[in-house]
């Protein structure tokens, strides 16, 4: 998204009126010829002189202070010099997971700015704000979770119109609903690419994935006596240590408590499980990571499997704060945003096998389906032949209403399995209702997007 913009520099205006003014009232203090009439006439045309040269003087004025505000520069040549060296300037952002790059261009001539684009382009040459595809995949996502239906272009076209009414400020743009991250990442990639504007070191510039700081993350509840948490540092751009440990009410750390090492070991031994305690897995984990550079691929540690299971939780939570350059100590949410999808493993005599779908937003549950498929993917809920078998088995609802009643009492009982009422005649589904909430809820714990198979009841 490119936007140009072009106007009267303000200085030029102004020495223009003052020329103008200078040559006119110098005629003006000539002596008038002799004679009455002669003398008359000169009058009157100082007069109208006069007249002239204050509306060119007051239109100059208007032009030099209503035309040229954001100080760009004119379509006709210049007297002055602007404030900015000339070039072209580029900021990119690191390459996103699906393959974009965000990036932002400035354009300065005669010492004003005179273009700025924004957009995000990928390997093969695309730019977002064209991609009629990501565009509706944007809108519907934005709509599932009750955001407003935007797209690149206009994000990208409401950014740059902010910018410059902000006078190229980009701590004073606003970010667009429903556009979070591209309205923080517009903000960081102009704020790198005014201060480069500023300095004159025209080019392009990669900034780095995460901001140089200490950024730590703790679990949201205490398991047992200890609360896990994590820190981070950053330097140059990349992580530089991690500090992996639990800490009590006390604030004494897990790390160092012999009690806990001893008993570790012992409970390991007698499962079958290698040795392992927390001072080992802390480091290890540390390595596994350091080694692939991904939290999803990296390695756990085998006997350390739930502490393995938080350290990339936290892991994870604390980068993507590194990326903002948020250094506020943070609590990880109990629940990763996500689509979560529990099935149960075998179908019925009638070849339906139920599953639970939950998507979660800002650590609540946004939607809940529940149904059943067959091998083909065909919905109980909208089979016209079982809704038939159904009815003249006395059935006094659909599957569509049993399954919708059954949310509810999910719902009602303030979303606790254990606490929610059987609805009858449909007692089966109810207890596998509960078995799949669990088993998606326990996924969503760690933002595992794998289907969790599940025993029927």
């Amino acid at each position: 998204m490119i936007v140009k913009k072009y106007c009267i520099p303000r200085n030029a205006v102004m020495r223009s009126a003052v020329f103008l003014c200078s040559v006119h009232w110098k005629k003006g203090d000539s002596k008038a010829p002799r004679g009455n009439n002669k003398k008359k006439k000169a009058n009157r045309r100082i007069q109208m002189e006069k007249r002239w040269v204050g509306a060119v003087l007051a239109a100059a004025i208007c032009l030099a202070f209503a035309g040229c505000s954001k100080g760009e520069i004119s379509s006709v040549p210049d007297l002055e010099q602007g404030p900015y060296p000339d070039g072209s300037y580029e900021v990119r952002m690191p390459q996103d997971e699906s393959g974009w790059q965000e990036y932002g261009k400035i354009t300065v001539a005669d010492g004003y700015i005179t273009a700025v684009e924004y957009d995000a382009g990928n390997e093969a040459g695309d730019r977002k704000s064209q991609d009629a595809a990501y565009r509706d995949s944007m809108a519907a996502g934005n709509a599932a979770n009750g955001l407003p239906a935007v797209y690149p272009e206009k994000v990208y076209s409401d950014l740059i119109a902010d910018f410059r009414a902000a006078q190229y400020d980009p701590q004073k743009v606003d970010a667009v609903a429903g556009a979070t991250v591209s309205s923080q990442n517009f903000q960081k990639v102009m704020t790198a690419l005014m201060e480069l504007v500023e300095k004159g070191q025209p080019g392009e510039v990669t900034l780095p994935l995460y901001e140089d700081g200490v950024y730590e993350v703790e679990m949201p509840e205490y398991d047992g006596d200890w609360k896990d948490f994590i820190r981070v540092t950053i330097s140059a751009g990349q992580v530089d240590s991690i500090v992996f440990d639990a800490r009590n009410e006390q604030g004494d750390l897990k790390s160092a408590d012999e009690s806990y090492r001893q008993k570790m070991i012992a409970g390991n031994a007698a499962n079958g499980l290698p040795e392992t305690y927390p001072a080992d897995y802390a480091q290890k984990l540390e390595e596994n990571y350091l080694q692939t550079g991904s939290v999803e691929t990296m390695d756990g540690v085998a006997g350390a499997t739930i502490s393995s299971r938080n350290f990339k939780k936290l892991l994870g939570h604390a980068l993507a704060n590194a990326k903002k350059g948020d250094t506020a100590l943070a609590v990880a949410p109990l629940f990763e945003n996500g689509e979560y999808r529990a099935q149960i493993s075998e179908a019925d005599d009638e070849g339906w096998s139920e599953f639970v779908v939950l998507t979660i937003q800002d650590n609540a549950i946004s939607q809940i389906s529940f149904d059943a498929a067959d091998e083909n993917g065909a919905y109980q809920s909208k089979d016209a032949d079982y809704q038939k078998q159904m009815e003249q088995a006395g059935a006094d609802r659909s599957p569509a209403e049993f399954h919708q009643a059954i949310i509810q009492a999910f719902i009602d009982a303030k979303y606790l399995p254990d606490q929610m009422e059987t609805i009858a005649g449909a007692t089966q589904s109810c207890q596998n209702f509960k078995k799949l909430v669990v088993a998606a809820l326990e996924n969503a714990l760690y933002g595992s997007e794998e289907v969790a198979i599940v025993e029927a009841q």
